[in-house]
């Protein structure tokens, strides 16, 4: 972690710590228990969403990302320690990348040294993929539908509407929350500073778990809009989550960002299939760059290799 980071961050808890040993409406101007939109007692206790409400946007997106992308980098294992390897995911990504309607993002792409099958998308369109993951990918369509539908998560600002949802203030601690609503109730409430150590946690543990199941479908439907822009065949949509399907356990109840159990998969897989049957052949094949190269490097686990 960037020695910035940790600097902001032991600032943070030494403000906390303050927070934490006065009376909670001394924190507060007026001596109420409100501030502007905000019932404190609710935001302490998690029942009031922070940002509900709030107008947030781009610039906000484009901030957080700049702001947790090395950390969570970091925080998942690091970059793969593979030049070659590095070069070749990014010439895989970027005719998918270029697909994007937000020019003014900033697009990054990293691959992560972790063995773990999962990817994530920060808002601001910052993006990484697991190096196991790719052992997995046994066409490229697989591993195209992947970076699609993390790339949909940022272009489709996921991260905004999730939270405006009460979950995501409740998953935060009361010390963050405290801090939170007194930095957002004061002018501009902008995601600054100790806000964005306050969302630090809540949001690394968002994109590494998955989003909503409304968001999750938006991501998949947008995979085959990609797909029909760069070339690929939107019959294989839906490929890499069957394979996701043999490598969980059938009573499993966690998620990824990818995995969301078996029956919630499964339905996924149905509405890419029917989405799919409605789509065209791809007028002209997709580049595939870096495909080859990526495979030399981690080839695919035998155990899975599928014939197409």
């Amino acid at each position: 972690m960037a020695m910035h980071h940790l600097l902001s961050r032991r600032a943070f808890l030494a403000g906390a710590a303050t927070l934490a040993a006065t009376p909670a409406a001394a924190q507060f101007p007026f001596g109420s228990s409100r501030v502007g939109s905000f019932d404190l007692g609710r935001v302490f206790s998690g029942a009031q969403n922070l940002f509900e409400g709030m107008s947030l946007g781009e610039a906000d997106e484009i901030r957080m990302g700049e702001a947790f992308y090395g950390p969570f980098i970091d925080r998942s294992g690091g970059p793969y320690r593979n030049r070659a390897a590095q070069a070749a995911i990014q010439q895989f990504a970027a005719p998918i990348i270029r697909t994007s309607k937000r020019p003014t993002l900033q697009w990054e792409f990293v691959l992560l040294e972790d063995d773990t099958v999962n990817a994530w998308a920060l808002p601001g369109g910052k993006l990484a993929i697991n190096k196991g993951l790719i052992r997995y990918c046994d066409d490229p369509a697989e591993l195209a539908a992947v970076i699609a539908h993390e790339v949909a998560h940022a272009e489709l600002s996921h991260a905004l509407a999730q939270m405006k949802n009460e979950a995501f203030t409740k998953g935060m601690t009361q010390v963050g929350r405290e801090a939170l609503s007194q930095r957002l109730s004061g002018a501009g409430g902008a995601l600054t500073g100790t806000v964005l150590d306050a969302l630090e946690d809540p949001i690394y543990g968002m994109i590494t778990s998955g989003y909503s199941q409304s968001s999750e479908f938006a991501a998949d439907a947008h995979v085959l809009q990609v797909f029909d822009l760069a070339g690929y065949d939107p019959a294989k949509a839906s490929r890499f989550y069957r394979t996701l399907l043999q490598l969980i356990p059938p009573d499993a109840s966690g998620t990824t960002s990818l995995f969301s159990t078996h029956p919630g998969t499964r339905e996924r897989i149905v509405k890419l299939d029917d989405l799919a049957r409605s789509g065209k052949p791809p007028a002209y094949p997709a580049a595939e760059r870096g495909w080859a190269e990526l495979k030399g490097v981690f080839p695919t686990r035998r155990v899975y290799r599928r014939t197409a």
